[in-house]
């Protein structure tokens, strides 16, 4: 829950128990009543009310253009990362050739010269695939987590600026709707004759 709302409700409440545990009875909640109807119907609030509508209504193409722009990098950040992923593929696929054939021409020649000589060059190219296996997964798992992050940064990036609009649009709201209300509570300040 937000602070604003906590505000409202804390407001509604108060009211609620002044008005509930008045001495004075129906006769000051009717006056209470008919104030709060003078004030909300008074042309300022009416005015400060058209006004926070529009601004919302103003700014709503604004927050909407912003998640826009948010959707439209989170899919260029996956789009290259697909691009880098399939890149980094094809080169270890590459690379991963280029060894097996090195295996290959290598596992012949040992064959032909020494028979001993096969299983020490059998591992020395299996410890190179290896590796280089392990270096393709490494770098495959590095491209995802660097995307992962992006991603998660831009969605950071969206929800705060719409939190912060947002904050921002209801402080602007209350500040009018507290200068709209202010003379009236000079009015109950006054005695009345």
């Amino acid at each position: 829950m937000n602070v604003a709302r906590l505000r409202i409700l804390f407001v509604a409440g108060l009211g609620l128990g002044y008005v509930l545990g008045a001495r004075a009875g129906r006769a000051r909640y009717e006056q209470i009543r008919e104030k709060a109807d003078e004030a909300w119907n008074d042309p300022r609030v009416v005015k400060a009310r058209d006004e926070a509508t529009q601004f919302v209504k103003d700014k709503a193409p604004v927050v909407a253009e912003a998640a826009k722009d948010a959707a439209a990098k989170t899919a260029e950040a996956a789009k290259d990362a697909a691009a880098k992923t399939a890149e980094t593929v094809k080169d270890v696929a590459g690379k991963t050739a280029e060894a097996t054939k090195d295996l290959a021409s290598k596992t012949a020649e040992a064959t032909k010269d020494v028979a001993g000589k096969t299983a020490e060059t059998t591992k020395n190219v299996a410890d190179k695939v290896t590796g280089a296996a392990t270096d393709a997964r490494d770098k495959v798992t590095d491209t995802v987590g660097d995307v992962q992050k992006r991603v998660s940064d831009t969605a950071d990036e969206i929800r705060d600026d719409i939190e912060e609009r947002s904050d921002k649009a209801l402080r602007t709201a209350a500040e009018r709707r507290d200068d709209a209300l202010a003379p009236l509570d000079d009015d109950e300040d006054e005695p009345t004759r």
